[in-house]
């Protein structure tokens, strides 16, 4: 045999216990994994929570899932001043105010974690964590009684997943080999190859859309929704079920130009299942102050019943299916 024919290795079939095998151990950075949820598709399901987000909604509910690097969540109020913390930190990071307060100096923290390991009243937290296809299919094989008496399964969400999509397509293949139920929350903001990548393997397309109109869409994400909107046109010409899901925020998006577009829109791309309006809340405010960043959108009132009533008759008025919630 020569040299070459030595050097070659010979790929599993797709398929293969092999494949499956090493497809177990493709690890992503998992931020959460939620179980007996009932607001991410259909049934009871667990909800798989990836960290990483292209996107940086002014409104984002979910801050500690945008950066793809793991973070030093500080709960203060948790605080015993116990300095444990202190004693561990290499790099000093842990100050104390004239009050007697504990405070993180983030711009000397290096996130080696050895602060959260030593908080046993879990005031310094780093919940994310890379975990194994494996692992995870482990966990969501748990709740199987309760996915098949309601009709439930497995959601990827975020964060955004296909930042991650070598993790997130292995685990939506290993799901489908167990006969799972699968979801998938996304932003549609990557390139058409990578969403595509996924399809196979999915029943149900959750798709976020913000704005219609790309300068506004700009200004309240950080994007652009031309490639947004292109790829929510291709996976409908595709056939998979999608529901569309839309975040509410009064002053931001919840003018009629923008869901007369909308309804528009989705009526001219096929057959969608429905649209879900998602009123604007504040329950994420309080993780921006303990990730050491501000929140941008304190004044914005919480949108009005009589306008989400409204705006769900545009969307009707175009043979759209609504609902408010998700």
């Amino acid at each position: 045999m020569g040299s070459l024919e030595r050097s070659q290795t010979v790929q599993p079939d797709p398929g293969s216990v092999d494949a499956n095998v090493a497809e177990a151990q493709i690890a992503g950075l998992v931020s959460s994994v939620r179980r007996l949820a009932i607001h991410d598709g259909p049934g009871i399901r667990t909800v798989v929570f990836l960290k990483g987000c292209q996107l940086c909604c002014l409104w984002c509910a979910a801050p500690a899932t945008q950066s793809s690097d793991r973070e030093v969540v500080f709960y203060p109020e948790r605080c015993l001043a116990c300095d444990r913390c202190r004693a561990v930190c290499p790099e000093g990071a842990i100050g104390v105010d004239a009050a007697g307060r504990r405070s993180l100096d983030r711009a000397r923290c290096t996130l080696c974690g050895q602060c959260a390991e030593a908080c046993y009243a879990e005031a310094l937290t780093m919940p994310a964590a890379r975990r194994t296809v494996g692992e995870v299919l482990a966990e969501v094989l748990r709740d199987r009684v309760f996915y098949d008496r309601s009709g439930g399964g497995v959601t990827v969400s975020g964060g955004e997943p296909l930042q991650q999509v070598e993790f997130t397509a292995a685990l939506l293949r290993a799901c489908k080999r167990e006969g799972l139920h699968t979801a998938m929350e996304t932003s549609g903001f990557q390139e058409w190859g990578v969403l595509e990548r996924t399809l196979t393997d999915l029943d149900l397309l959750l798709y976020d859309l913000k704005a219609m109109d790309p300068e506004k869409h700009l200004r309240f994400t950080g994007a652009s929704n031309d490639r947004i909107l292109e790829n929510l046109r291709c996976a409908v010409s595709r056939g998979v079920a999608t529901i569309i899901r839309v975040p509410v925020i009064s002053g931001l998006n919840d003018d009629d130009e923008n869901f007369q577009t909308m309804g528009r829109f989705l009526a001219g791309i096929g057959p969608i299942q429905r649209v879900d309006l998602l009123p604007y809340h504040r329950f994420g405010e309080a993780t921006y102050g303990r990730l050491g960043r501000e929140y941008t959108l304190p004044t914005i009132p919480l949108v009005s019943d009589e306008t989400l009533e409204e705006l769900s008759g545009i969307l009707r008025g175009h043979g759209l299916k609504v609902q408010i919630g998700g």
